[in-house]
Formats: structure tokens, sequence, C-alpha cells
């Protein structure tokens, strides 16, 4: 079918043809052009979304690699907190005897 209008818009332009165009002529063209530029600006709004949905996708999956890392983070500072704490106890403990 996309063959079929290419042809049609091709024998339209066609400076061959020695005969008036009417305006059902000009208006056939128009409509098949129009055809042709709906069809462009549906094809560049899917590639659009493609890459919007790609995005999407990649920012969800930063934020949930970034909320993992988050608590990982959070879990080491308790521990590493939980060792100096206890560090320093043991410190304290030995120099009051």
């Amino acid at each position: 079918m996309d063959n079929e209008f290419i042809d049609q818009v091709e024998g339209d332009l066609n400076d061959n043809s020695h005969a008036p165009a009417t305006k059902g002529d000009v208006r056939n063209l128009a409509l098949r052009i129009e055809l042709r530029f709906t069809k462009l600006e549906s094809s560049i709004s899917q590639r659009f979304m493609a890459i919007e949905n790609r995005f999407t996708t990649f920012d969800a999956s930063i934020k949930e690699y970034v909320y993992k890392l988050g608590w990982k983070f959070f879990g080491a500072l308790i521990g590493a907190m939980g060792i100096m704490l206890t560090v320093f106890g043991m410190f304290i403990n030995s120099t009051m005897k």
C-alpha cells in the first residue's frame, strides 16, 4: 500500500502529462501528501515515545540502585559506628583500671 501512494504521487508530479489538472487531481494529491506527513509524524512520535520509555526504565533502575546503595551505606555506617564505640569503650575501660 505504501508503494501505491508513492507511485500515485510520482504520477501526479510527472511533467510528461499534457492534460490540465482538475480540482479533484489537486485534492487527491493534497490528501496523499497529507497522508505521508501524517505517517511521518506518527513514526517520529513513536520513536520519541520509545526513547522516553528507555529513559523511564533507566531512571527507575537508577533510583532502585541508589535506594539499595543507600541502605548498604547506612548499614556500613551503623556498623562502623558500632565498632568505633566498642573500641572507644574498651580504651576507656582499660584506662580506668
